[in-house]
């Protein structure tokens, strides 16, 4: 866990789903308000942002 996933690896819908997984098993295993997942959510909450971005242009 806490691994930096490279954009070049895959395209962005498949690293949100990635960085989703992530967080919920770190939820399940952490709880919800453990700053790895926090900051997993984080992570992801930027990962849909760059999604929403690309789509307005």
């Amino acid at each position: 866990m806490g691994q930096v996933i490279e954009p070049v690896d895959m395209d962005l819908p498949a690293l949100i789903r990635r960085k989703k997984q992530e967080m919920i098993q770190l939820g399940l295993v952490f709880g919800l308000t453990n700053p790895m997942t926090l900051e997993c959510s984080q992570q992801l909450d930027n990962l849909l942002n760059q999604l929403q971005q690309g789509k307005l242009y």
